[in-house]
């Protein structure tokens, strides 16, 4: 029995390993939304309740949905569906059109996330009988956990649980929730977030208790309720953490900034496609080529927020690694002119003349060279007039410039 454990905690190492990719926090299933159509609930209703889903997940929790642009998408949801799929047990597959919803948000101006978002590693405790025990990612809590996760647009990922992660992090810790012992361990994972989580009670009566860190910031909380109710609260909490940080700001064209992204390591045209998928993820205008030497590629992106959610946006993408700015090497100082005095005896040292040589004497009868004063005819030559010079529009100022290197 012992080994047959071993053998299915290794297949559950690997098969973890096989998830964890360069691009693990892109949800590829997005815009695809699972509802549970009540019995004294009718289909639109039922379409209506998808679509605010959907709208959440782009536009935050926090936004009114009854205004706007948006009302018309609940007024009518089947304009922003492509399809919609019926199983059994009144569950409803639907999946969106992401131009109309992306074309939805722009219209209404509010700032949104797109596919690519931050990593969240989930280290849980679950407390039994007898004590607390490490929650297994198959277990039957975690399960609900991550369905809670795919339904609020959230990247969620449990740890490997493998012996390097038993040597760093123990029950206790996640139960007191130690930042720098779960940080620590937590480098290991393609996450930008990390959450400590103690579940408790029942499935009828669950309680739990978080704790989020994610870059500079925490948050923390004890949520109660039925284990379905209580993981989706949680979810929308790190959602609505993950949308504070991470929306890209209204691409309005009044408010957005120039800036210039040079690449380098774009070695085929699958990396530069990857690239202008992970730069079209910004929410912005379409990205303008400005050159292509070698292996780098330099890209005029417009962006309306600052330079620091411009670099944690593309950091999302792990093939993008920021570079410092290289080092311009200052050019050479140009060597003093030489005065008349100096200039005529480096020529003499150049071009001696012979000791037996006489200069040329100057001819007394040759013509004196022309009065340049003068006209042939005697009058004075009238001075030119200054041209009137025509003011010139200053350069426009240099784009602010982004290095990174590109990990295939």
């Amino acid at each position: 029995m012992r080994f047959k454990q071993r053998v299915r905690l290794l297949l559950l190492c690997i098969a973890a390993l096989a998830s964890f990719s360069l691009s693990a926090a892109v949800l590829d299933d997005l815009y695809r939304v699972q509802v549970t159509q009540a019995e004294d609930q009718s289909r639109d209703d039922a379409l209506r309740a998808a679509t605010r889903v959907m709208l959440q997940r782009l536009v935050g929790n926090e936004v009114e949905l009854q205004r706007g642009p948006l009302a018309a998408a609940l007024k009518s949801p089947p304009d922003v569906m492509r399809r919609i799929g019926t199983a059994e047990g009144g569950k409803l597959h639907i999946e969106f059109e992401p131009e109309a919803l992306n074309r939805l948000v722009r219209d209404a101006g509010l700032p949104a996330l797109g596919r690519n978002r931050p990593g969240i590693v989930l280290w849980a405790v679950e407390a039994g009988e007898l004590g607390d025990r490490t929650l297994s990612p198959v277990s039957a809590s975690a399960l609900i956990l991550k369905e809670a996760a795919a339904h609020r647009g959230v990247a969620l990922s449990f740890p490997l649980g493998d012996l390097q992660d038993m040597s760093q992090v123990d029950e206790q810790l996640i139960r007191q929730a130690s930042r720098d012992e779960l940080l620590a361990a937590s480098e290991r994972y393609p996450a930008e977030g990390t959450v400590a989580l103690t579940v408790s009670g029942s499935a009828d009566q669950s309680v739990l208790d978080w704790t989020l860190w994610l870059n500079d910031q925490s948050d923390s909380g004890r949520i109660t309720g039925t284990a379905e109710a209580a993981a989706d609260k949680l979810m929308v909490a790190i959602a609505s953490a993950v949308f504070a940080q991470y929306a890209t700001p209204a691409g309005a064209a009044d408010g957005a900034s120039g800036w210039r992204l040079h690449v380098e390591g774009i070695n085929s045209v699958a990396d530069y496609a990857g690239l202008l998928r992970s730069v079209n993820q910004l929410g912005s205008q379409a990205p303008q080529l400005i050159a292509i030497e070698g292996d780098k590629v330099q890209l005029q992106v417009s962006f309306a927020g600052s330079e620091a959610q411009l670099e944690r946006l593309l950091n999302l993408d792990m093939r993008l690694q920021r570079m410092p700015e290289p080092v311009v090497e200052p050019e050479p100082e140009p060597e003093p002119a030489l005065s008349g005095t100096e200039q005529d005896d480096a020529s003499a040292d150049l071009f001696p003349i012979p000791a037996d040589s006489t200069a040329p004497a100057l001819d007394p009868n040759a013509e004196s060279m022309p009065d340049l004063a003068n006209d042939p005819s005697g009058e004075s030559l009238a001075t030119p007039e200054p041209q009137q010079v025509v003011p010139t529009a200053p350069p426009a100022p240099a784009l602010p410039t982004l290095y990174f290197r590109w990990r295939s």
